[in-house]
């Protein structure tokens, strides 16, 4: 007990000691510290450095400076300069789903809110991608999407069997839960499009019988339905006035034609289609009607060549006013292998004999915007590599958002859009955004005369 006693004693006298040196120290060493005063500086594209703060520590003996490792300041975000690539994330999930695969996007970023088209089942996300609500069941196919400025969704749908061709509108304020009932007409209604179908449904060979195959030589311009969709300025009023709804058709492939080297667009004014024209959505089961306009505000041509399908999706740039097309592959090797097209909505159409169509054929041509590469044969532009047959919509600001469709380990189908800038150069002509950074610049081409 003694012994313990006496080594606590000399461990204490140790501490006090110490304790006495160190003041000691600090009372023969006073330091005087200047702390710099950091102002802030905003900007919106990168980090900002201060000059490096110094800190002078006076002695009582010999004076000394030393300098202490620069202090760099953290990027702060100017709140009343921020740009939409600042705002908007690089990538989108939108769920997985027992379907085929995505066929359509529809970004709504002022609402934060994306939908998926997955061609049996209409997907409503937020940007974080938490599933909002569900509309699902549809006996058909669900193509691709457009939001109107009048708050309904579009969406191009045919039912199983193509008993006719239909535009869905979706009242988007009722996709407030998973579940919804596509038979629901408070959620869902649709409206026939008669001009679609009579192409659809024409004898072209004149034999009197129409044959339904798709590769058969009826259907008037190789039309099996529609699939791309978009909200634009009409195409006669060069790329100015009201907003209209623009269904690319479905082109069937075929390489024995010579009248189906064109890509087909119709364009329809869609005020009070709800209330006028709106009837429950048709499937598989019945239910087809012929309720919608009698005729829509124009169909129009661009000469591209026999892609497989047609036009699957479509969007509108507006700052550049330039429709951009995605297509599948090439059907004919005579063709440039181009996947994507821009239509320049400066230019009016010209109306003109239409290629491979007997004499007299004609319709109103539209122009490419000038460009990507150029095939000199047959006076056509276009991208080889392949963005958007399964979705893509333009979010502003020369940004847009591309699906890239995969396949999880359970068999599932799951869609991810990732965020990309306008690039028009041959190997455009988009860009992933989060190779990019925020300065960029979206380019402009010579329009076409």
């Amino acid at each position: 007990m003694k012994k313990r006693m006496a080594t606590l004693a000399i461990v204490l006298l140790f501490l006090a000691a110490s304790v006495g040196a160190f003041l000691v120290f600090r009372q023969q060493h006073p330091a005087t510290t200047t702390i710099p005063d950091v102002s802030v500086s905003y900007h919106t594209t990168a980090a900002t450095t201060t000059a490096p703060p110094s800190t002078t520590e006076t002695t009582t003996t010999a004076p000394t400076t030393t300098t202490e490792p620069p202090v760099t300041q953290a990027p702060v975000i100017d709140m009343d300069n921020l740009t939409l690539i600042d705002l908007l994330p690089l990538s989108l999930m939108g769920g997985d789903w027992d379907v085929k695969h995505c066929q359509g996007i529809a970004v709504d970023p002022e609402k934060s809110v994306v939908y998926y088209s997955y061609t049996s089942i209409l997907v409503k996300c937020d940007m974080d991608g938490n599933v909002l609500g569900t509309v699902s069941g549809f006996e058909g196919h669900l193509g691709d999407l457009a939001l109107g400025d009048d708050g309904f969704l579009y969406c191009s749908y045919y039912p199983t069997g193509r008993a006719g061709f239909y535009i869905v509108m979706f009242n988007t304020k009722r996709i407030t839960k998973p579940g919804l009932s596509w038979r629901d007409t408070r959620v869902a209604r649709s409206v026939y499009l008669k001009a679609v179908d009579t192409d659809y449904r024409y004898d072209v060979n004149g034999n009197g019988k129409f044959e339904a195959a798709a590769d058969s030589t009826d259907h008037r311009y190789g039309c099996t339905g529609i699939d791309g969709l978009a909200f634009g300025p009409s195409f006669k009023k060069a790329g100015k006035g009201k907003k209209l709804l623009t269904a690319g058709y479905i082109i069937a492939g075929n390489e024995t034609r010579r009248d189906n080297d064109y890509q087909v667009l119709v364009q329809y004014d869609v005020d009070g289609w709800w209330d006028t024209f709106g009837k429950p959505v048709p499937g598989q089961s019945g239910g087809a009607h012929k309720s919608g306009p009698e005729k829509g505000s124009g169909k129009y041509f661009l000469y591209t060549g026999n892609t497989l399908y047609g036009i699957q999706t479509m969007t509108y740039f507006d700052e550049l006013r330039v429709w951009i097309l995605s297509t599948y592959k090439m059907v004919k090797s005579s063709f440039m292998p181009y996947h994507v097209f821009a239509i320049d909505a400066e230019v009016p159409p010209q109306r003109m004999q239409l290629k491979g169509h007997k004499a007299g054929v004609e319709g109103n041509v539209l122009s490419f915007y000038q460009a990507g590469e150029y095939d000199k044969k047959h006076d056509i532009y276009g991208w080889r590599a392949s963005f958007g047959t399964k979705g893509f919509d333009y979010a502003g600001s020369g940004l847009f958002y591309i699906i890239y469709p995969y396949k999880t380990w359970f068999g599932t189908q799951t869609a991810v859009a990732y965020l990309h800038i306008w690039d028009s150069g041959a190997d455009g002509p988009f860009r992933l955004a989060a190779d990019v950074g925020t300065d960029y610049i979206v380019g402009k081409i010579k329009r076409s005369k």
